[in-house]
């Protein structure tokens, strides 16, 4: 793969050819801009270190070629250069392996994808560079890996990336949510049942261990299970051997096992709901994920990804966001984080006809109506609850018809028919019109 370089400093652009030809791969180096304006093509060149001094140059190489993936360097404000277009800043002085990392993050094919599903895995901002070298590190080993995080971190993804890039990555990948599953049928689920076992117990059935046989399992969200079957999970852990339910021998399994929770496990332990034991076994390589709100260089990045992975999955056209769009993005706290992240890119490139995706497309939980705030007192009709969820929405807009219409999932026809009837009645005293874009083209324009 050719990478191009552009930097003021000689001296930098030569180190990070060498780094580059050390990789492998073919450096491109340049420290005039015009000459790497004249250059740059993505039949040769599939990614671009640049530095933040030609802010112009990583803007405009990401608008007239987009596949270009662009590494911004520098001492500058690293979320201006995201902004533009790039998908990692390194701020400089930066060390070597770092570089490395980034490149390698980059020039793997759908960033890292290695089955049939999803495992993704984007990152830009330091504290994810981190992670990302920890998982390098333990993945070819059988370590116990223990992932913490809040919901929607992205922790299963990790996971799976482990597994891709482990020595078991021939094997099979096996993962159990255990908050999904009631407490009654885990054990089953687990460690499986030999036939008349219980009532209903027609056939054997293996369980997810032993499924696991030869792989990987993701015991997601560990600290859901009960004490009784912490205790069993522990001896499978110590002895590597599983007893199905009603079974009359140990089977031997082999497994790697890797566990995610997004409680405070040090909380759990404390209060006695989660076993110290257990958590030693699970807990010999600890990664705790960011919350996406302290991980904001990863915002721009991650959106950009979900652009392609939908448009991919929809068949459509990939769109771009607009500087303020991305501003917004970056504002925004993100409580369900990447997952959230996620559902508003998807949102977006639904609601969005062009090919750019402008703020007004960007609509996180804090633009969608609180419905319960909007909710009449108790014995209130259908027709006032209807009434207050419209003009709740519309205040949230500050008064958008467009927008509003849109959160309620309603046309503008309709909405416009509500106020007026809400109008005519006495209801409400006329709220304007504030709509944006084409008017509703089966209706006449209002004069």
């Amino acid at each position: 793969m050719g990478i191009a370089i552009l930097d003021e400093d000689k001296e930098t652009v030569n180190i990070l050819a060498e780094l580059i030809a050390e990789l492998g791969e073919s450096p491109f180096p340049f420290v005039d801009k015009d000459k790497f304006l004249e250059a740059i093509n993505p039949k040769q060149h599939g990614l671009a270190i640049i530095s933040d001094d030609f802010l112009d140059v990583i803007e405009g190489t990401k608008q007239v070629y987009d596949s270009i993936e662009i590494v911004a360097i520098g001492i500058k404000d690293g979320s201006t250069c995201l902004k533009a277009g790039a998908a990692y800043f390194l701020k400089k002085p930066f060390r070597a392996d770092e570089m490395v990392s980034v490149l390698e993050a980059l020039m793997t094919p759908k960033g890292g994808r290695s089955d049939g599903k999803d495992s993704s895995f984007i990152v830009a901002d330091p504290s994810m560079r981190g992670i990302v070298e920890i998982i390098r590190k333990v993945a070819p080993t059988q370590a116990p890996v223990f992932i913490q995080g809040e919901s929607g971190t992205g922790k299963e993804v990790i996971a799976r990336n482990i597994h891709a890039l482990s020595k078991r990555k021939s094997g099979p990948y096996v993962g159990i949510n255990l908050a999904a599953i009631p407490e009654t049928l885990i054990e089953s689920e687990l460690f499986g049942y030999e036939k008349g076992a219980f009532t209903g117990a027609y056939a054997t059935r293996i369980g997810k261990f032993e499924q696991a046989d030869g792989g990987t399992i993701l015991l997601d969200e560990i600290t859901e299970i009960s004490s009784a079957l912490q205790a069993k999970l522990l001896r499978v852990l110590q002895e590597r051997q599983i007893d199905r339910v009603g079974g009359k021998s140990p089977i031997k399994v082999d497994f790697r096992v890797i566990s995610t929770t997004n409680r405070d496990i040090e909380e759990e332990i404390k209060t006695s709901r989660f076993r110290h034991d257990l958590f030693f076994r699970l807990n010999v390589i600890p990664i705790k994920v960011p919350p996406l709100r302290v991980r904001r260089e990863d915002i721009i990045p991650l959106s950009a990804h979900f652009i392609k992975k939908i448009a991919e999955r929809e068949d459509m056209q990939e769109k771009v966001l607009s500087k303020e769009a991305k501003d917004s993005l970056l504002k925004y706290p993100w409580p369900g984080n990447v997952r959230e992240l996620e559902n508003v890119i998807e949102r977006a490139m639904i609601l969005t006809d062009g090919d750019v995706i402008s703020m007004e497309h960007i609509t996180t939980s804090c633009d969608v109506p609180d419905i319960l705030a909007s909710m009449p007192v108790m014995g209130a009709t259908i027709h006032e609850m209807e009434k207050n969820l419209i003009l709740s929405t519309l205040k949230r807009v500050d008064g958008n018809r467009t927008k509003a219409a849109t959160l309620l999932g309603i046309s503008i026809r309709t909405l416009r028919n509500k106020l007026n009837e809400y109008t005519k009645g006495g209801q409400i005293s006329d709220v304007g019109n504030t709509e944006c874009g084409d008017p509703d083209p089966e209706e006449p324009l209002e004069t």
